[in-house]
């Protein structure tokens, strides 16, 4: 008679959930004892959490949420990809600020870029610090009917993966190529391809108090597009709403943790797709001395579908949902060639939030 505490002592990161749900850990042979039992703890086995259940005159295993380990393994997708958004932002940027304020004809440009996300899809769940600093250079040609500005830049940035004990540190590398044409009738189109490689070394501990580890790393391409209409308001001030659509596409390599988990290489695919409007003011001091404040409003939706297999299991590892972007920015000329520009954003209501992001560089005209 009484109630029983039952403690589950061992800890693996090895096996599916067929291995471990609903197996049977006791057995009570006199039906008319009054015995009860109940957990004493939570043990990771594979990529979940279990604990003891009693059902009738049995105690089994009973599956809980993704262990620690786990939930970094298959948060690293998503978080490679926010890393990625957040150089689409720095490069469309960049091309915002070459339509409006003083005369831009390219140049050579630097800006640091960094925020904070915070995922949560229901089975995966991570904060996020990432801090990051993109190069580039272009230069205007004139051809099509259109004026262009085309150039290159290079991204290189770290993040900070964590949820309780789990932690991902993360470098990153990537190489865009981008253009921006802009027509006589003030509608223009941005567009640029990039490559990147992600790394991430991934640590926790498991239930048991046992340190577990490892690396895992992919490659992605990547493509931003697009579309807009600068409204002019009086010599000064416009407004510009737009439309946009991004992707990118990872190729993940198979890998096992020290605690024997193992994750197939995954093929993770995200879209985003936004509409918005821009609005700004150019104060203008002198010919070669202007200020353009900005704001933004958007509409995002995020599309990722995906699913990581772990252990021969299929777990979905896909964030997704409706966001609103609000944003406020400046620009500011000092010179005729040497310009400096600020923004911060929010972005809120998806899978994942963006709590926080800016935007501070410098540029050179030639």
């Amino acid at each position: 008679a009484g109630n029983f505490k039952v403690r589950i002592d061992n800890a693996t990161g090895a096996g599916s959930v067929a291995d471990y749900k609903g197996n049977e850990l006791i057995y009570v042979n006199d039906v008319n004892t009054d015995a009860t039992f109940s957990a004493a703890n939570k043990a990771d086995l594979g990529a979940y959490t279990y604990q003891a259940k009693q059902e009738g005159n049995t105690v089994v295993l009973e599956q809980m949420e993704l262990t620690d380990y786990a939930n970094m393994a298959l948060s690293i997708p998503s978080a490679n990809t926010n890393i990625w958004n957040l150089e689409q932002d720095t490069v469309g940027t960049r091309l915002t600020n070459a339509r409006h304020g003083l005369a831009d004809n390219g140049g050579a440009w630097v800006s640091y870029f960094g925020g904070n996300f915070n995922g949560d899809n229901g089975t995966i769940n991570y904060d996020q610090d990432v801090n990051g600093i993109m190069v580039g250079v272009d230069t205007k040609v004139d051809g099509n009917n259109a004026k262009w500005i085309v150039g290159a830049a290079a991204g290189f940035a770290k993040g900070d993966l964590s949820d309780r004990t789990g932690q991902v540190d993360q470098d990153s590398q990537s190489a865009y190529i981008y253009s921006s044409a802009r027509f006589a009738n003030n509608i223009f189109v941005d567009g640029n391809l990039s490559y990147s490689h992600f790394n991430n070394d991934l640590s926790a501990n498991m239930s048991d108090g046992t340190y577990v580890d490892g690396n895992t790393s992919s490659d992605a391409w990547g493509f931003g597009l697009k579309l807009g209409y600068d409204l002019k308001l009086g010599d000064a001030g416009y407004v510009t709403p737009y439309g946009s659509v991004s992707g990118l596409f990872q190729s993940g390599d198979d890998y096992q943790l020290s605690n024997d988990m193992k994750v197939d290489g995954q093929s993770y695919d995200s879209m985003r797709y936004e509409l918005g409007v821009d609005a700004g003011y150019t104060f203008t001091y002198s010919e070669d001395q202007a200020l353009t404040p900005y704001f933004k409003l958007a509409y995002v939706y995020d599309d990722s579908n995906n699913d990581a297999d772990v252990n021969g299991d299929s777990i979905d590892n896909g964030v997704e949902g409706s966001a609103v972007r609000v944003g406020l920015g400046t620009q500011f000329s000092f010179t005729k060639n040497f310009s400096a520009y600020t923004d911060a954003n929010y972005l809120g209501g998806g899978d994942v939030d963006q709590d926080w992001s800016a935007n501070v560089g410098v540029k050179y005209t030639w």
